[in-house]
């Protein structure tokens, strides 16, 4: 169990570094500002626990920057941590399947929040804004779930292991080789 959730949050920060590059990658092609909802979530959270963010203005700007982008980071390492969680458990879903509960779990972790805040509400949302929002995390699901897959190490991937390596010793011929990898 514990193998599996360390996997799931390797893939979570995986899954994290897909919805970044994403995210700058759409910024980059529609010329369009950053977010300033991680910042403003920063803000509400400071008012409803009662404390101040040290510092003067620019100084209190930046580390707003810096909170809201590792709050992203945990959010993202964190859904990793439960698909892990359920993998250790039995869940076994093809990727596809794991991509999409990953996106959809990432999703709710970071916009929940801040709806609850006050901060957005996705009901107003247009078009445009739903796919900066949809697509990045899409892209963190199923780097999240493939990645989980690859770090896997079942009976299926001991088995080919141990099928290639015979094949890269040799055998009597190329078609020995070809079969020693056939499952």
């Amino acid at each position: 169990m514990l193998s599996s959730i360390a996997r799931g949050a390797a893939a979570g920060a995986a899954g994290t570094t897909a919805l970044h590059a994403a995210t700058y990658l759409d910024m980059t092609l529609r010329g369009r500002p950053s977010s300033s909802t991680p910042q403003q979530t920063v803000d509400k959270l400071s008012e409803a626990a009662g404390t101040h963010i040290p510092g003067d203005a620019e100084q209190q700007e930046s580390r707003k920057s810096g909170l809201g982008a590792l709050l992203g980071m945990v959010t993202g390492t964190t859904v990793g941590v439960g698909y892990g969680l359920l993998h250790g458990m039995g869940w076994r879903p093809p990727m596809l399947v794991g991509g999409v509960v990953a996106t959809v779990a990432a999703m709710v972790g970071s916009n929940a929040p801040m709806t609850a805040l006050g901060v957005t509400d996705p009901r107003t949302w247009s078009t445009s804004d739903w796919l900066s929002d949809v697509l990045p995390h899409l892209a963190y699901g199923l780097v999240t779930a493939a990645t989980f897959a690859m770090t896997e190490d079942d009976h299926r991937a001991r088995k080919l292991r141990r099928r290639m390596r015979k094949a890269m010793r040799g055998g009597k011929g190329a078609k020995s080789n070809v079969r020693a990898l056939a499952p």
